[in-house]
């Protein structure tokens, strides 16, 4: 590969080979032939190797330059692949919870583990939260102190709001610092109320241990993200064949509900705990004027 670069550059090969040969063998090789930074970083080593056998003195190929270049290539895949699969990715709307919810109360399973299912749906959509934040990676271990447990959820009651449910997430993705955030999630009293199945949920399993993860199947399972997204197919898929909703389609739904609603940026940054400009990846439906918003508080006369 490097003698094809080599060539097509009408250069000779000369070793040991320079700093401005190895760059551009990078762009060559990521950006006119479309290699990933892994592949890239393999032909370094061989060019490495090719000093080594021709007896020459170990050449330093990686250099702090060449590192960052690599490293730089790295994070644009990175990117490239989020942009990808935030466009791929669908929302959950109103409509798709009610679906799911009715496809969940149909499923041939226990009645808990119905319940289970659901309150995860709800908090998920309602929160604006990650589906690591809230299940397991594994079925049968976990870790206290990055899982949610069951004593991180505590329903707490107010005048003026109403009901709430405040979720303690260990490790959030926006904390750097790597201290919990604590999610309120309000009472609504529609139909997909996530303080409603909050509480059907907890009364099903009052007697589960507090120190545990908070949902765990009848089965003694704990919740995974892969169980959940397998069960979210399985029970849309009759109605919606072909469909691209997974556990992030909650987390995208409910930044699109609100840019829909004409909330502000600020607004959507806060509930969905966005530090940056990302959450413009995930609103997917048509924004309304926040004009329509203004109307609607000056009618509530708020």
């Amino acid at each position: 590969m490097l003698a094809k670069f080599l060539k097509e550059k009408k250069e000779r090969l000369e070793l040991p080979v320079s700093e401005k040969n190895i760059l551009g063998f990078i762009h060559w090789l990521a950006y006119e032939r479309g290699l990933k930074a892994a592949t890239v970083s393999g032909y370094i080593a061989g060019v490495r190797k090719l000093h080594i056998v021709k007896g020459l003195e170990e050449p330093k190929l990686r250099t702090e330059l060449v590192a960052m270049v690599l490293e730089g290539r790295k994070n644009l895949e990175a990117v490239e692949r989020l942009s990808q699969a935030t466009q791929e990715r669908q929302p959950v709307t109103m409509d798709v919870m009610l679906l799911l919810k009715a496809q969940l109360m149909s499923w041939d399973s226990h009645p808990t583990d119905r319940m289970t299912a659901w309150c995860i749906c709800t908090l998920l959509f309602h929160g604006a939260c990650r589906g690591g934040e809230l299940l397991c990676k594994f079925s049968q271990e976990f870790d206290p102190a990055v899982n949610l447990l069951r004593k991180d959820l505590q329903l707490c009651e107010d005048k003026e709001t109403g009901k709430t449910l405040q979720l303690k997430l260990k490790l959030p993705k926006e904390n750097k610092d790597r201290r919990a955030t604590i999610v309120d999630v309000f009472e609504s009293g529609s139909r997909i109320c996530p303080v409603r199945a909050f509480t059907k949920w907890e009364k099903a399993t009052r007697e589960a241990d507090r120190e545990q993860p908070a949902f765990i199947w009848t089965s003694g399972k704990l919740v995974t993200m892969s169980a959940m997204n397998a069960i979210i197919k399985g029970r849309l898929d009759q109605f919606l064949p072909g469909h691209k909703i997974s556990l992030h389609s909650f987390r995208t739904g409910a930044a699109s509900m609100m840019a829909n609603l004409g909330f502000s940026d600020k607004d959507i940054k806060a509930v969905g705990r966005w530090s940056s400009r990302a959450f413009e990846n995930y609103i997917k439906l048509p924004r309304t004027k926040r004009l329509t918003t203004l109307t609607k508080l000056k009618k509530a006369g708020l």
